[in-house]
């Protein structure tokens, strides 16, 4: 005899599968505590103990006389000999009552139809319900549509219908579908189910639509052929009310009703594990919003970052680097072990923050972006507006006020193509690291040139730098983002000045022999308070007047150059 056949013997014995389950784990390890099956099992503490007091009051089990309580089994040979002899005083009886019963019958019966006649049955008693689901489940062998309320998966989880189903999914390849109210109180089982579903590949999927009755009907229905309807009876419900009752019926046309029900909640519904992640989050699903306070959002962020599972991209401008490498208010929501890749313009300003930040995570260069975009776990995304003129200067690393917020799968699965596309395309920070140096701009600017020229000629050749030249010589660099201080900070007109008037950061030209510390000397004897410097046509170096105290910078540091 095999397991199984212990299972289904015990089964006849009136035990549900979960105290079958736990009646066999003690059969196998011996005398154990509550706490203890309970954690070996993935049982929650609360089932595992009324499973126990079940078995004792079934008299399966017996409870030693220690603190804390063990538990043993009564002797498996105990059971089938109680078994037997009560099966056969049954027989006996049947014995004796047969003829006089089949006497009576044909007294009072007429002969059957032979046509099929539509039939139906009141089944009173969740216990008796769940024992007849349980049947169908184990007698099906296409597909057992389920509908129940959040409260009913409770129950129907301690009754053991869920395992039945998992049972009948993973051995028998039979379809199951599932529609439940998921909520807090039965997000835990939620979650193993989805688990186990992922794990398992089995055949079984899992749909929320929010019931907001506790008295909604359920149901059950097994390949198209018979249902079970049942609802609550009275006016409370709870985990250990027994006062159900169900209608058991197997008319085509009534199931077809049912089915066709059953389908069309199946069409508005959504995931399970969309449901999850909302509750987790507590983010609504499939909302489009535009989160107008900076407070706000900065919480709606963070609570999703604080949820992340998999990854976040973020798609960013080249100032926004700097201060995401400072920003720790920020890095850290960003988990050790979820991938994050970053996408911005690098460039000499933002190499060295970005070198720091690719320590951790994945940073690519991408041409220049006028848009700030975090998504993450490809569930939700964040696009943050480009800071107003009079605010250009403020220290956090994303402009929060009038954020738009969007949880619709459409909407981020357009968008998640999109930032793909782009980071397919960047170049790895790695790449432009290993450089023995860095270009200098692609194009030139003459000092006399007017700023509308500068910034038209800048955008036309999407680059954030230009070259500022004297009589045709190089004599300077200048980065969009010098431009915008000058504007904005030192008042200078857009309209009237000229390239000469910006605060262009100057180059010295190295000669082959000469090193940092002769530049270093120039900028002394000149005053430059900041310089780039060039050596064999490339920028080697940046040198400011804080750090010409100390030593030149190795890498470069300053937007001055595209890369």
């Amino acid at each position: 005899m095999s397991e199984k056949d212990i299972t289904r013997f015990l089964q006849a014995l009136g035990l549900s599968k979960r105290e079958i389950q736990v009646y066999m784990f003690l059969a196998k390890s011996g005398v154990q505590s509550t706490s203890f099956v309970a954690k070996r099992l993935k049982m929650e503490r609360v089932q595992a103990y009324r499973t126990f007091k079940k078995l004792q009051e079934k008299s399966f089990i017996e409870a030693t006389l220690e603190r804390p309580t063990r538990f043993t089994i009564v002797p498996f040979e105990n059971l089938v000999d109680t078994f037997i002899n009560a099966k056969k005083n049954e027989v006996m009886n049947l014995n004796e009552q047969k003829q006089n019963l089949l006497v009576s019958w044909k007294s009072i019966s007429t002969p059957e139809s032979e046509y099929p006649v539509a039939k139906f049955s009141i089944i009173t008693g969740k216990k008796k319900i769940h024992s007849k689901m349980i049947n169908m489940i184990e007698e099906s062998n296409k597909q057992i549509l389920f509908l129940t309320t959040g409260l009913g998966l409770i129950q129907e989880d301690i009754a053991g219908i869920l395992d039945s189903a998992f049972d009948l999914s993973k051995n028998h390849k039979v379809n199951c579908q599932i529609i439940t109210d998921i909520s807090n109180e039965n997000l835990k089982i939620v979650e193993r189910i989805d688990q186990n579903i992922t794990e398992d590949h089995i055949n079984i999927k899992m749909h929320h639509i929010g019931m907001s009755s506790k008295f909604f009907p359920r149901f059950l229905i097994k390949d198209e052929e018979e249902a079970i309807l049942y609802a609550p009876f009275g006016n409370e419900t709870s985990v250990l009310n027994l006062e159900d009752e169900g209608l058991w019926i197997n008319d085509k046309m009534f199931i077809s009703v049912l089915k066709a029900f059953f389908d069309q909640m199946w069409s508005i519904s959504i995931e399970a594990t969309r449901r999850i992640d909302e509750l987790k989050s507590g983010v609504p699903i499939g909302e489009i919003v535009v989160i107008k306070e900076a407070e706000e959002a900065w919480k709606r962020v963070t609570k999703t970052l604080e949820n992340a599972k998999k990854d976040v991209v973020i798609f960013t401008t080249s100032q926004s680097i700097n201060r995401l490498a400072e920003d720790d208010s920020f890095t850290r929501f960003l988990k050790k072990d979820l991938k994050v890749r970053i996408m911005a313009s690098i460039d000499l300003d933002n190499l060295e923050p970005a070198q720091k930040l690719s320590t951790y995570y994945e940073i690519k260069h991408v041409p220049i972006s006028y848009m700030i975009i975090i998504m993450v776990d490809e569930k939700h995304l964040f696009i943050f507006k480009r800071p107003p003129l009079n605010d250009w200067t403020s220290e956090s690393a994303f402009y929060l006020p009038d954020t738009f917020y969007s949880s619709d799968p459409s909407q981020i699965e357009r968008t998640s193509e999109m930032l793909n596309d782009i980071w397919k395309r960047g170049t790895d920070i790695s790449e432009i690291s290993s450089q023995a140096g860095m270009n200098l701009p692609k194009i030139e600017v003459s000092i006399t040139e007017t700023i509308p020229a500068l910034v038209s000629l800048m955008l036309q050749n999407n680059v954030n730098s230009a070259l500022i030249t004297e009589q045709h010589q190089p004599i300077g660099v200048i980065s969009d983002r010098d431009v915008l201080r000058d504007i904005i900070e030192y008042h200078k007109d857009p309209v009237k000045a000229i390239a000469r008037d910006l605060s262009y950061t100057p180059l010295i030209i190295l000669d082959k022999a000469e090193s940092m510390v002769n530049a270093m000397q120039v900028m002394r004897k000149k005053g430059i308070k900041r310089a780039a410097m060039v050596k064999n046509g490339q920028l080697v170096g940046m040198l400011t007047e804080e750090e010409n105290k100390k030593t030149a910078i190795p890498t470069p540091t300053a937007s001055t150059a595209t890369t």
